[in-house]
């Protein structure tokens, strides 16, 4: 695991400098600045079967809609329901 304080855009410049392809990115704020510069390329999204009576946008606000096609979904026995996307076009 590594932390950087880089932009979306530098951060993957420097791991693809070091020959990395791919990265794992999560948090709320960082997935949405990864998404506004247009970096994520699939997430795979998991559904925790609680309703809460108040809470955040998962994403936050983003610019425009951004589509997603449907790779696969696993159940779990605890009851969490976890969907792969690919961002689409």
């Amino acid at each position: 695991m590594r932390i950087s304080a880089r932009s979306p855009a530098d951060a993957m410049a420097m791991l693809q400098a070091e020959g990395r392809r791919r990265a794992y990115v999560d948090g709320r704020q960082i997935v949405q600045a990864f998404l506004r510069a247009g970096l994520i390329a699939d997430m795979v999204i998991t559904q925790v079967p609680v309703l809460l009576g108040t809470g955040r946008r998962l994403f936050g606000t983003i610019p425009s809609d951004i589509p997603l096609i449907h790779q696969a979904t696993r159940t779990f026995p605890s009851g969490l329901v976890q969907s792969k996307y690919r961002v689409g076009p």
